[in-house]
């Protein structure tokens, strides 16, 4: 059958919640697709629970307004942990984006 929607869900590993809500969805055939949080609270179990969903397809999402980062961003984390203040660097033109780079890769590598 030719799929007509794509229903994603985001946050994949943000809790075991949203996971199992994430599998049921799909299991009933209303979600298609999610962003895994790689460096979510749940994201181990989001990995073991999508073992046994196949037909769930999953992309990343990437992450620096929530969490600890998986390595250290200097500039962006506020006692360790990412929030939503990026938006006011931006907006001053003051992203560390070259300090952060090995951060974002080390998310794309964890996802991988």
């Amino acid at each position: 059958m030719e799929r007509l929607l794509i229903v994603n869900a985001d946050d994949f590993g943000l809790s075991k919640g949203q996971n199992y809500g994430i599998i049921e969805a799909c299991r009933n055939g209303i979600v298609t697709s999610t962003t895994a949080l790689v460096n979510g609270q749940a994201i181990d179990h989001a990995v073991q629970l999508s073992r046994d969903e196949p037909s769930l397809a999953i992309g990343m999402h990437f992450v620096l307004t929530m969490g600890k980062p998986l390595t250290a961003m200097p500039g962006l984390t506020r006692d360790g942990v990412l929030g939503k203040w990026i938006w006011q660097l931006a907006e001053e033109d003051a992203l560390p984006l070259e300090r952060n780079y090995s951060g974002a890769c080390q998310s794309v590598f964890a996802f991988h």
